[in-house]
C-alpha cells in the first residue's frame, strides 16, 4: 500500500512538471495578458522524540503536499481579475495505513487533516479589482493585511487563521484564510510638505459565509499529531464535544473596518478601527458529564462538553514604521534600522474565568519591533544579517478575581529573528525564537533554504518546543513532545 501511494504521488508530480510549464506563463486572451503561476511543494517531518508518548507519533509523522495555482487577467488597464487555488494533502494518513501505533493512538481518526476538501480551502482568493482614477474597489474572497508584526498577529484581526497543523505549517498562503469582503480605497491628491501618500480604506464583510479560526484541537482523534498533551489529573483530555453557535449568514456577523494611512514627516502611520466578531469562540464547560474512553497507554481519556459563541470584537488602534537614521553606523554596514510599532484598544471583549462565568473587559495590546540589516564580516563578508527583535504585551483592564488559567492580567512575549544569505543569495539560513514570558516556554526554529535554481527550492529545518515543568499545560509546554526535523521541496512555474 505504501509503495502504491508513493508511486501515485511521484506520477502526479512528474506529470505536472512535464505538462504544466506549457501554460504556466503569460498567455494572450482577446489580446490581453493572462498570467499563470504554479507551485508544488512536498514536505515531511520526523519526530525527534524517541520515547513512547501517547500524544506523539515516533519517526516519520507528516508528509504534507501543497499544489498552489494562481492567475490574473487584465482586460482593461484599470480592471483585473485574480484567483488562486490550493490542494493540500498529508500523505502520512495513507503511508500509515498499516501502522499499529498510528491506529492505537487514534491519529488515524483525525482524517480531517488528510485532505483539505472544503470549498474555501480549495478556493483561496477570487476577486475583481477596479481602479478608476484615485479609487480602488476590490470585491471577492481576499486577504487584508494591516499588521506590522512577525510570528504572531496583532492588528490583523479581519481574516481568520489556520493553525490546525501546528507550527509545521507557517507559510503565509496556508496560515491566513481569505474571506468574502468588499474593499474600497481612496487616495486624495494632497500636496503637502509634511503629509504624503494619504489613503482612506474601508472594509465591509457581509458575512456571506462565516469562516472561523481553525484551531489546534485536543485529542489525537481530532488534533492529529499536533494535539496538545493536556491532562486532567492522571487522565488525558481528549477530543471535546463543542456546541458553538455561528452567526447566521448575511443577517448576522457583518463587519466594518476603516483605516487612514499616510507618510507623516518620513514616518508611515495608520489609524485603524474594526467592528466585527472574534474569529475564535468563547467556550464554557457544559453541565454534562464527560464521556470516557481508554487510551493505548492504559490511562483514561476524558471527552468534555462545551458550549460557545463568537462574541463581538471592537478596537481602535494605530501602526507606525520609521527609519531611525541617527543609528545608521558605517562600521555596521551603513543601513538605518527600521522601528515598527502597532497597538490597539479593544472594548468590552468577552472572556470566561475559572468559575466558568462570562465577563467583559477592555484590553490593550501593543508591540514594538526593530528591523536592522548589519554587516558582520567575520561571519559573512559579502551579505548583511537581518536582525529583528520584537516585544509584545497584552493587558486585560478588568481582570476577574477568579482568574483565567493561562491568560493573566498582563501577558508578555518576545521574539527574535536572524537571517543572512550565502552563495549569491542562494543559501539562506535563519533562526526564529519565541519566548512566552508568563509560561516560561519557548519555540526555536532553525531553517535553511537552498535555491538550486529559480524554480527549485529545498528547505531543511528543525523546531524545538519546550516549557517550564513548573508551568504545566501552558503555551509551548503543552507541545513538549513535538520536537521534529522537517524538510520541503518546492517547484515553481511561471
Amino acid at each position: 500500500m505504501k509503495k502504491l501511494f508513493m508511486s501515485v504521488l511521484v506520477a502526479m508530480v512528474s506529470t505536472m512538471m512535464i505538462t504544466f510549464p506549457a501554460v504556466a506563463k503569460q498567455l494572450l486572451v482577446f489580446e490581453k495578458p493572462l498570467n499563470l503561476f504554479f507551485v508544488a511543494t512536498q514536505g515531511g517531518a520526523f519526530s525527534l522524540i524517541d520515547k513512547d508518548k501517547y500524544d506523539t507519533e515516533k519517526g516519520f509523522n507528516s508528509a504534507l503536499m501543497n499544489l498552489f495555482v494562481e492567475g490574473d487577467y487584465t482586460p482593461l488597464n484599470n480592471l483585473k481579475f485574480y484567483a488562486s487555488s490550493m490542494l493540500t494533502v498529508d500523505w502520512i494518513y495513507q503511508l500509515k495505513t498499516n501502522d499499529s501505533s498510528w491506529h492505537d493512538k487514534l491519529f488515524s481518526d483525525s482524517s480531517r487533516l488528510n485532505v483539505d476538501d472544503k470549498y474555501w480551502q480549495l478556493l483561496k482568493e477570487a476577486h475583481v479589482t477596479w481602479t478608476p482614477k484615485d479609487f480602488l474597489f476590490r470585491v471577492g474572497k481576499q486577504i487584508v493585511k494591516w499588521g506590522e508584526t512577525d510570528g504572531f498577529r496583532l492588528m490583523d484581526q479581519i481574516n481568520p487563521g489556520d493553525g490546525r497543523r501546528g507550527f509545521s505549517d507557517v507559510e503565509f498562503e496556508t496560515s491566513v484564510i481569505p474571506i468574502w469582503l468588499i474593499r474600497t480605497e481612496y487616495y486624495p491628491d494632497i500636496k503637502s510638505s509634511w503629509l504624503t501618500d494619504l489613503g482612506l480604506e474601508f472594509i465591509f464583510n457581509p458575512n456571506a459565509d462565516f469562516i472561523a479560526d481553525q484551531r489546534i484541537r485536543t485529542g489525537n482523534d481530532v488534533g492529529g499529531i499536533w494535539a496538545p498533551d493536556a491532562m486532567a489529573g492522571q487522565a488525558h483530555v481528549g477530543s471535546i464535544f463543542e456546541n458553538i453557535r455561528e452567526p447566521d449568514k448575511w443577517t448576522e456577523g457583518q463587519e466594518f473596518a476603516f483605516r487612514v494611512k499616510g507618510v507623516v514627516s518620513n514616518t508611515f502611520l495608520t489609524l485603524n478601527y474594526f467592528y466585527g466578531r472574534d474569529n475564535s469562540p468563547v467556550l464554557r464547560s457544559a453541565p454534562i458529564a464527560p464521556k470516557i474512553s481508554m487510551a493505548s497507554d492504559g490511562r483514561l481519556i476524558l471527552h468534555p462538553f462545551q458550549n460557545g459563541f463568537y462574541p463581538r470584537f471592537r478596537y481602535a488602534g494605530a501602526t507606525l514604521a520609521k527609519d531611525i537614521t541617527p543609528l545608521k553606523a558605517s562600521f555596521l554596514g551603513g543601513v538605518a534600522p527600521v522601528i515598527r510599532m502597532e497597538a490597539f484598544y479593544a472594548f468590552n471583549n468577552t472572556f470566561v474565568d475559572k468559575k466558568n462565568t462570562l465577563f467583559e473587559s477592555d484590553e490593550f495590546r501593543w508591540s514594538i519591533g526593530v528591523d536592522w540589516k548589519v554587516k558582520i564580516p567575520v561571519l559573512n563578508p559579502m551579505n548583511y544579517f537581518s536582525i529583528s527583535p520584537q516585544f509584545y504585551h497584552r493587558c486585560l483592564m478588568d481582570y476577574p478575581e477568579a482568574e483565567m488559567g493561562s491568560l493573566k492580567k498582563n501577558n508578555y512575549q518576545a521574539t527574535l529573528s536572524i537571517s543572512t544569505s550565502y552563495l549569491h543569495n542562494r543559501l539562506i539560513p535563519s533562526l526564529f525564537v519565541l519566548h512566552d514570558v508568563n509560561s516560561k516556554s519557548n519555540q526555536f526554529r532553525l531553517q535553511l533554504f537552498y535555491d538550486y535554481s529559480t524554480q527549485l527550492r529545498f528547505t531543511l529545518g528543525t523546531i524545538f518546543l519546550h516549557g517550564d515543568n513548573k508551568e504545566k499545560y501552558k503555551q509551548f509546554q503543552l507541545f513538549d513532545h513535538k520536537d521534529y526535523i522537517f524538510f520541503k521541496v518546492a517547484y515553481k512555474w511561471g
